[in-house]
């Protein structure tokens, strides 16, 4: 019906502060699973012969990561391509994100690795838990808000 499109051109397309995004979900998350999965996880091998509860809390966080990766790698992509349904992904993956992280509070438990036994294990979840629910809050908000993401994916 004609009119004025009210999105403003020049805000679109992958560039800025969704291109960061872009590479944060493409590449820079994936390359984390894959150096914590793939290469430091064998390095603790002696250790883990010797508990058992730490094997089986790895062996669960990596499962865990690997099927995050993958999603970080879609949404990311897609973002990147402007696919059909990119946004929906990538809130889908920070919701998957979102609920690991609290999972992973609870997983040294779950698997017996007890903090009495293993001092530390406790704070440290929640600190890595608590800079991932940040980084999940700020790319959550700046999906919903930015300007720039309306204007490049407003049909889809």
């Amino acid at each position: 019906m004609g009119g004025v499109d009210p999105r403003p051109k020049e805000l679109e397309g992958v560039k800025g502060w969704l291109l960061l995004l872009c590479v944060s979900l493409a590449v820079l998350d994936p390359l984390t699973v894959i150096f914590s999965v793939f290469l430091a996880a064998p390095s603790a091998g002696p250790y883990l012969d010797q508990h058992p509860e730490y094997f089986r809390m790895i062996l669960v966080s990596g499962i865990c990561r690997i099927g995050l990766m993958v999603g970080s790698l879609y949404a990311g992509l897609s973002l990147w391509r402007v696919a059909p349904g990119a946004v929906a992904a990538a809130r889908r993956y920070m919701a998957a994100l979102f609920l690991y992280s609290v999972f992973s509070l609870f997983l040294p438990g779950l698997v017996g690795v007890s903090e009495a036994r293993y001092p530390g294990t406790r704070s440290s979840n929640s600190v890595n838990a608590a800079f991932t629910m940040a980084y999940i809050a700020v790319w959550y908000l700046y999906l919903s808000r930015s300007r720039r993401v309306r204007a490049t994916y407003h049909d889809r």
